[in-house]
């Protein structure tokens, strides 16, 4: 009876650890260079209050949730962050979420990630999505980099679920960010995988660079960029950033929607899967 006994268990333990989905496919994301790991697996089901946020993220430059924040069972993932973008609602004070955490300072840093549109979610004209920043959210909003000290790339979706890079720069071509398309389109109902590597550029050269993959594959690659003047300029923040917007009317969902987020990373390794 022993062997029986045996298998058994090696197949229940190989159920439960291939439960989560793509959770359990990458076990590396604890583990080698992380300097930031965020899920919400020991999370009660429940309103996801600023208490549970610090004592899960640990220091936080800033935060605000507004009651817009909620842990909930997910079928493939398990315990996920759902963030509400009421109906009507433009900018980061009527809808979504923020929090800025800062990081060691670096060079050079990957961001990764889990979402989910909820179904028949509506974009609308666009909305903001978290990314990787220098001097947090200082350079956002219409608020450019011309010394050289800051930048950021958050995503967006815009029209139709397509995701861009939403870029301030040092010699950025628009007064609101300039859009770095990744010819993708997120559909609502599906979880993706997105990854972001930053490598910061030298001096005052064009040499820096981004790469982003979806669910693994390179959607996104520029090795001409400036961000910064180094020695400034230096990635120091993850800054989680959500809402629909835009600050006119015309970017406001028609219903209430959500997004799902599980699973954020940032790493100076590499992580498994990526083409």
């Amino acid at each position: 009876m022993k062997p029986i006994s045996f298998i058994f268990l090696f197949a229940l333990l190989l159920w439960n650890g291939c439960g989560l989905g793509n959770k359990a496919q990458h076990p590396n994301t604890r583990e080698g260079q992380t300097v930031f790991f965020l899920d919400f697996e020991h999370n009660d089901v429940g309103s996801y209050l600023e208490d549970a946020l610090l004592k899960d993220a640990g220091e936080l430059n800033w935060m605000s949730l507004e009651n817009r924040a909620t842990i909930v069972n997910d079928g493939q993932r398990g315990k996920v962050l759902k963030v509400l973008y009421p109906m009507g609602a433009v900018g980061p004070e009527k809808g979504g979420i923020q929090f800025d955490k800062p990081l060691p300072k670096s060079q050079e840093y990957y961001l990764e990630y889990h979402l989910k549109f909820s179904e028949s979610f509506d974009f609308a004209l666009g909305g903001k999505l978290p990314g990787l920043t220098s001097g947090g959210e200082t350079y956002t909003g219409g608020n450019k980099p011309i010394e050289g000290d800051g930048w950021s790339t958050r995503y967006m979706w815009v029209e139709q679920g397509e995701l861009v890079v939403y870029f301030y720069h040092l010699g950025m071509q628009h007064q609101w960010g300039d859009a770095l398309e990744t010819h993708t389109f997120l559909v609502p109902g599906k979880w993706y995988r997105l990854t972001q590597h930053i490598t910061l550029n030298d001096g005052d050269q064009a040499n820096g660079s981004i790469r982003v993959w979806v669910d693994g594959k390179k959607v996104l690659e520029d090795s001409t960029i400036q961000y910064r003047m180094a020695p400034k300029g230096l990635i120091d923040s993850f800054y989680f950033s959500t809402f629909h917007g835009g600050n006119t009317p015309d970017w406001a969902p028609e219903k209430d929607a959500f997004i799902y987020f599980d699973t954020f990373n940032v790493t100076t390794q590499r992580p498994d899967g990526l083409e």
